[in-house]
């Protein structure tokens, strides 16, 4: 097992079991510090409270893990003017209850007038089994950013289709230029428009996407379908076999009738 490590309380536990039993939700609200009395801690499941609690701060967001959606990562921010003692323990509070604990590297948290002054970002994983249970949130005024936010935030922004659409067009003689969005193209809006697929095509059911000359061949025509068709040869129509070809009003006279073929028969005079 790991040195520092995060487990639930029993408390924390049946709170979890409960609220999927019934369909409710488990509130994170505080994470408390405690320094252990100076001495190392071992976290258990049986306690309720840290063994010396020093500060309470609350929490800044709660996160499902990116690589394990069982791993609830839950931050907080001790602001610069708190401190004065060492970090040996940390607790997860909700509804006034300790529902998790763990033990925490020796921190200690300086006070501004000891000539030393920062924010201490405390972060906890709490493994649960069932994540939905619990209410995530993200408080922007204190949120910290940590490198694997940014790094999620920047590959989420990279996977977007389009993740820039400003481009920048000359404005004046000076040769300065300025930045402009363009917007999607609408019917009465021109605008960045993109390039319908073979089966977008087929389904014919998107409105936003554009049809490509080549994508148009996609789409057939059938008897339930409108689409592209080709027009029938001489051979085809008197063949009479193709059945995916039209028959243009000239074609239709290539087909005489025989007496083993159905076709144009023409009337004779008196």
């Amino acid at each position: 097992m790991s040195k520092f490590y995060t487990l639930l309380t029993a408390v924390g536990a049946a709170a979890l079991v409960n609220a999927q039993a019934s369909g409710g939700i488990v509130p994170f609200t505080h994470i408390a510090l405690g320094d252990g009395n100076g001495a190392a801690v071992v976290p258990t499941e049986s306690m309720t409270a840290l063994t010396h609690e020093v500060h309470r701060v609350p929490i800044s967001s709660v996160t499902v893990d990116a690589d394990n959606p069982n791993w609830l990562v839950v931050e907080a921010v001790v602001q610069t003017t708190t401190g004065g003692w060492t970090v040996r323990e940390i607790g997860l509070i909700g509804d006034g209850k300790l529902l998790a604990v763990g033990n925490f590297p020796d921190t200690y948290k300086p006070q501004l007038d000891e000539g030393s002054g920062r924010d201490l970002v405390i972060r906890m994983i709490v493994q649960v089994s069932n994540a939905s249970v619990v209410q995530l949130t993200v408080d922007p005024s204190v949120a910290v950013a940590t490198n694997q936010s940014i790094a999620n935030a920047i590959a989420a922004h990279e996977a977007k289709p389009h993740a820039h659409p400003q481009y920048l067009t000359q404005q004046r003689a000076d040769g300065l230029y300025a930045p402009i969005n363009l917007p999607k193209a609408t019917e009465s809006v021109s605008g960045l428009v993109e390039l319908a697929t073979a089966a977008e095509v087929i389904a014919g059911t998107d409105d936003e996407r554009a049809v490509t000359p080549a994508g148009l061949t996609a789409r057939r025509a059938t008897e339930t379908l409108t689409g592209i068709v080709e027009l029938a040869t001489a051979a085809e129509v008197i063949a009479g076999t193709d059945d995916e070809r039209a028959v243009t009003p000239a074609g239709l006279t290539a087909r005489r009738a025989t007496e083993t073929l159905t076709g144009i028969v023409e009337l004779a005079t008196a």
